[in-house]
Parts: structure tokens; sequence; C-alpha cells
């Protein structure tokens, strides 16, 4: 099976799939006029690309584990037949990539209106129905979206208004998580988070606590952020933005994204940095500071598909942070860091001989900067508690709980962390 692949809605090249190998070869046109690569892995030759940097790139963009299974199952296929699961969900991956089988024109591709406004009860619709049917493939709209992640979650348009609208194949302009049945105010929890970070000073797009009703008109949340691939034009269209993380980048795939499993540490992910991204030091800094956040928050699960390159006005960056959440708000959730500290896969592991070896495995020495550091832990413990009190009076009361949890575990952080870094 053969895919055509777009960048930024122009013909790229052609993706094969055969006996689930994938080989990728630029299009000479695309080749003659220079046009952006694919990823960093994978410059410009007219020598096709073989299936150890394709298989990881593709397979990357596709959702994570049972959210996989069940895309699957709702397509009647097996997890691994990546052509169908790519075909069905090609349509609207992260960055600037669209993936069509059969395209109607190589040069100007389809692009429907998006949906009508939802009122809450249609989208409390929506997110009971994604439940079982993921990223609606079915929907009548014709919408071919994929997210990579293991949570489920649906590309929307978010409108002037604040209205959520299905994009139909247009290109979503943001992302809504729903809430989860088995953990308290995860929506809440990720928007505290997210906007902490902000505040804070990281770089974060903007998110929003969404209102829906269910069927039995219980008013909900959903979590809504903005997507930083995605960029609003002055005639109302949207233009995509190329964006890879470094499991793709290191051809590692995604079953393979925690350090434990084979996955990047953060030796690898700073030499990704230094190596591609401009200017590498400013990069490279604020990886340091989202490293401190999420151990400051209990984020236990930032892995090497939350960090991520974007491709933006000619030069590669570090993209703006997400999927920060305080993981060490639910028991039963891992302890052990999805990246270690050096050797240190847990805090009580985060000693001097960490600090050592953090250096040695990524050349960033935490100690020369540790005043600068330690005062970034202040005022990030202080932006946790500040956006609790204020998602308190934004949120339902059921989230308050946790909400005040997650202030808590920051300030007893922000102390152990401001002691080993003296």
């Amino acid at each position: 099976m053969q895919f055509q692949v777009r960048f930024h809605d122009r013909l790229c090249g052609v993706l094969s799939i055969e006996d689930e190998r994938m080989q990728f070869a630029y299009d000479a046109a695309y080749l003659a006029g220079g046009g952006p690569v694919l990823s960093v892995a994978m410059p410009l030759r007219a020598q096709p690309w073989p299936d150890a940097q394709v298989f990881p790139f593709f397979e990357n963009l596709l959702p994570e584990g049972l959210l996989r299974e069940l895309l699957a199952s709702e397509l009647g296929t097996a997890s691994n037949n990546f052509e169908r699961l790519l075909a069905a969900t090609g349509g609207d991956v992260a960055g600037a990539l669209s993936l069509e089988q059969t395209p109607q024109s190589l040069n100007t591709p389809h692009v429907s209106a998006a949906g009508d406004a939802l009122s809450e009860a249609a989208l409390g619709e929506v997110v009971e129905r994604i439940k079982s049917h993921p990223f609606l493939v079915q929907n009548p709209q014709g919408m071919r979206l994929s997210l990579a992640g293991a949570q489920n979650k649906l590309p929307i348009i978010l409108d002037d208004q604040g209205m959520v609208r299905l994009p139909g194949n247009r290109p979503s302009t943001h992302i809504l998580k729903p809430p989860s049945e088995r953990f308290t105010a995860l929506v809440e929890n990720e928007t505290l988070c997210m906007r902490a970070a902000a505040r804070a000073g990281l770089r974060v797009p903007p998110s929003w606590l969404v209102p829906f009703r269910t069927a039995n008109d219980t008013l909900r949340h959903g979590y809504v952020v903005q997507r930083y691939d995605r960029r609003p034009l002055p005639d109302g269209s949207t233009q995509r933005l190329h964006q890879e993380d470094t499991c793709q980048i290191l051809g590692i795939p995604s079953a393979r994204k925690y350090t434990q499993d084979g996955g990047p540490g953060f030796g690898e992910v700073f030499r990704v940095l230094r190596r591609f991204t401009v200017p590498a030091a400013v990069q490279q800094q604020e990886l340091v500071r989202r490293m401190l956040f999420n151990l400051l928050i209990g984020n236990q699960d930032a892995h090497g598909k939350n960090v991520s390159l974007l491709h933006t006005d000619g030069q590669v960056v570090l993209s703006p942070a997400y999927d920060l959440v305080c993981t060490e708000a639910y028991d039963g959730l891992s302890e052990r860091f999805a990246m270690p500290i050096g050797k240190a896969w847990q805090w009580r592991e985060l000693n001097d001989a960490a600090l050592d070896d953090f250096q040695a495995d990524t050349g960033v020495a935490l100690r020369r900067q540790a005043g600068v550091l330690r005062r970034f832990i202040d005022k990030a413990a202080e932006a946790v508690a500040q956006e609790a009190a204020a998602l308190q009076r934004e949120a339902l009361p059921e989230s308050h709980a946790t909400l005040a949890q997650i202030a808590r575990i920051t300030q007893r952080h922000a102390t152990q962390l401001k002691a080993w870094l003296i």
C-alpha cells in the first residue's frame, strides 16, 4: 500500500508499506524545490529512506496502547495493521503532515467546512461517542484525525466565540481531552499544571476547561488546549506547523518510549537539542526548567515522546511543553521517573551522585546554576499555589480536593528540590 504524504498540503513524497515494513521516498519535484525535511533524521535525498528510520517516525503518529487496540477494533482490523490505521487517522496528525491513500488531487486537497457549533449537550454526546469510537473514525463528516498518546482525545476547532466544532477534514486548532473515568479530576489536574507552568515562565500553549452535559444533564468539564503546531492565517484558514518528538527523531517505536524499555534518556534528548536546535543553549535551559517543573508537580510520566522539536520560521526549536500532569496525585501509578536523573529513578535517589551522573550524561552542570534554578523552583511552586486557588473558583467542587492535593505535593517537592540543588 502507498500513501501520498503532504507537507503543508504540498506533495512531499510517498510512504510505502509492505509486510509491516515501511519505506519513504521524497518526491522528485519536492527535492528539486528544496522543500522542508520530513524529519531532521531524514534529510532530503533521492534515495528512499528504509524501514529503520521510517517505521518509528510514522508509527509514532498513531495513538498508543489500549487506545490503538480500541481504534483497530472499531476499524475491524489488527492493531499492527498500520496501513488501515494510517488510512483512517492520517488526515490531521501532529505536525504539518497529512497522509492520503487516494488523494483527489496532488496539488489541491479537498477541504470540507467545519461542523456546526456544539451545544453543551451535543458536546456531551461527542464525548460519550469517542469512548467506543476513537477519533470518530466513522464520522459522516469524513474526519481523519489522529494524535499520538494513550489518553483518549479529540482534535477540534475552537471558534472565535469559544464554541467547539468538529473540524471535518480541515486542520484542527485545539485538542479536547474528556474526563477520565479512572483518575479523578484529571482534566482539572492538567489545566492546573499547564497554567502554573505558563505563570512560572515556561513556554506552554493556552488551555481551558470547556463545559458539557452528560445524557442525564450532569455538568462536566473537558480539557481543551490550543495546538502549538497550528497557526491561524489572516484569511481565516489554518496553517500546519511541523513538529516531531524525540522518539521519532531517534528511531524509537512508541512502545519503547520509557527509558527503562529502551527509550531515550536525558542524555539523548539534550544531544538532540544540541545537534538540531538554534540557539541550542536557550533550548537546553528551557528543558532543564521543564525537568525541574515535572519533578516539582510530581509528574513521573514525562517520557521521550513528551519532548518535541517544532519547525517554524526556518528554525528548529524546542516545542512548547505539553502533557504536564501530577501523576503522584493518584494511587497505583508508578513512582519511578520515566527518564532517570543520572542514575536516580526515584525521589529518594536524588543525591550528589545523581547530580554528577546527570552532568556526565547531558553535559549540563546543575550545580553551576543552582541559585537561578532554586529561584525558579520558588516561582513555580508559588505559581501552582496561585493557579490552584484560581481554578477552584472555576472548576466543579468535586475537583477541589485534587487541586489542593497537587498544591501540597508541589510545596513538599519544592523544599526537597532546593535542598538537592545546594
